[in-house]
């Protein structure tokens, strides 16, 4: 197995891996960045091509390209392997003692319930009603089904049970550890029996759960007052995570940087519809907020994003939360304006050109919230401004660039008809002193001085001018084995 391992890693250009992921500027002969592992403005993630190794010079991460998608990505360390290998077209012989890991193996379970479910809706009879369903009442194509792996669970207890658990020889065990199951009266049931299944791919690839919808002659047929979701997931488990996921990444993430910018939108069949009409650099977020680790990884793809979310989605909070998380992150925030249409599966299925227009015409998403406030009051007598005032002051405190932020502050005051002083001491007022632990006086205390001293020394020499490793009354200041070698 450590044959195999060195045979990945010395096929495998870890330049080209990590690169794929942050964004890598050369520096002599080796290539630096700032740090994926915590916050920095100034570069100290530095990646060598010739020790195939990569150190962060301000928070100490290091290692090699196993060990940087461990971190980052959030593989096992077979997951790691698996997917380096099959990018290098290294065959991976297994012996006993090297099994797979528990993600390894439910993505390989979670493949074949898929294929089942998808089985079931476009080839059994059971699955004739919801196709019908689906091309006729949803508008989907067979060709966009097809892509997007949609299938049924039928109406029954456990109809995975001879496909999955007796001819794929699956245990019950692993089974239930996908979430496809659940345990009722020491009975297995499918948590999505007469729904329609979205398989939930990460953006490798992988199906790491499901979503289902109810059918709507099912729903009319239970009984009065039962609770039921319309729609479900599958719960949190080993390799599914709600928070992290974006719907459809793996089918948009080329368009999303051919184009430069993501259509974010809440639900699968939101992202379903834009896509089929077109527009395909698109993801959902399942919900109507973006999370922290979801603007992670799409700021990995594009620095852009249109919102096309739900119409009431501005005097949503949790909304509100994510779209500070993004400008935090550097993201350009706009807001497709949906017109009479409740969201963009209704939009795209109704008027596709009108849905690319709304698009195409996005508004600053804080000209959208500034505007929505404004809206919302007729006439601008001292009452209303103090209430706009109150509405409006968050808005303005969570805008990170400063100067956006002055430029709304005066649009905010030209539009109240007072003073930009009094909006200006308003939000002034809101602001929170930030305490005096701060990140950089954590990082001082990692490692023992000199280390740290060659370190500093060594991200300053290659942010500023590399060709000072040339000097030897700079390099005699290096004495620490990996920072020679860097």
């Amino acid at each position: 197995m450590r044959d195999q391992v060195e045979e990945v890693k010395n096929k495998t250009d870890i330049v080209t891996i990590i690169g794929e992921r942050i964004q890598l500027t050369k520096a002599g002969k080796n290539f630096k960045a700032n740090c994926p592992f915590h916050s920095e403005k100034t570069p100290s993630f530095i990646v060598s091509p010739e020790i195939a190794h990569y150190k962060c010079f301000g928070c100490g991460e290091t290692g090699d390209v196993f060990t940087f998608l461990e971190k980052f990505e959030g593989m096992e360390f077979f997951e790691s392997l698996k997917y380096l290998a099959d990018r290098a077209g290294v065959k991976l012989v297994l012996s006993s003692n090297n099994q797979k890991g528990i993600k390894e193996t439910l993505y390989e379970i979670n493949n074949l319930v898929s294929k089942f479910y998808s089985y079931v809706l476009l080839t059994h009879p059971d699955g004739k009603r919801p196709l019908k369903y689906l091309l006729e009442e949803r508008g989907l194509k067979t060709t966009t089904i097809e892509t997007f792996k949609l299938g049924y669970s039928p109406d029954q207890p456990l109809a995975l049970k001879g496909y999955v658990l007796e001819k794929k020889k699956v245990t019950t065990a692993n089974l239930e550890k996908t979430g496809v199951v659940y345990k009722k009266d020491n009975s297995m049931v499918d948590r999505f029996k007469g729904r329609i299944v979205f398989p939930l791919y990460d953006h490798r690839g992988n199906i790491c759960g499901f979503a289902g919808r109810i059918l709507p002659w099912i729903e009319k047929a239970l009984p009065p007052g039962r609770a039921f979701g319309k729609y479900i997931n599958t719960p949190e488990t080993a390799i599914y995570l709600k928070s992290n996921l974006l719907y459809g990444l793996n089918l948009s993430k080329a368009e999303i940087k051919k184009s430069g910018y993501a259509v974010i939108v809440e639900g699968e069949l939101d992202m379903i519809s834009s896509w089929q009409t077109g527009v395909k650099n698109v993801v959902a977020i399942k919900g109507s907020a973006l999370t922290p680790s979801q603007v992670k990884l799409l700021s990995r793809y594009a620095k852009k994003i249109v919102l096309a979310l739900d119409s009431d989605f501005a005097g949503n909070s949790a909304a509100r939360r994510g779209i500070e998380i993004a400008d935090k992150e550097g993201l350009e925030i706009k807001v497709a304006r949906l017109g009479k249409y409740k969201d963009p599966d209704d939009a795209a299925r109704s008027d596709p050109e009108f849905y690319k227009k709304a698009i195409k015409e996005a508004v600053s998403i804080w000209d959208f919230l500034i505007e929505t406030i404004f809206s919302k009051h007729e006439e601008l007598e001292g009452i209303d401004k103090a209430q706009i005032s109150k509405e409006i002051v968050p808005i303005l405190l969570s805008i990170e660039d400063r100067i956006v932020q002055a430029h709304y502050i005066e649009v905010v005051a030209k539009r109240l008809k007072i003073p930009q002083e009094a909006v200006y001491d308003q939000v002034k007022s809101k602001i929170v002193k930030p305490t005096s632990s701060s990140s950089e006086v954590e990082l001082e205390k990692k490692g023992d001085r000199p280390e740290l001293l060659e370190e500093r020394l060594l991200s300053l020499m290659i942010s500023y001018n590399p060709l000072l490793f040339l000097e030897k009354s700079y390099a005699d200041y290096i004495k620490h084995p990996l920072n020679v070698r860097l």
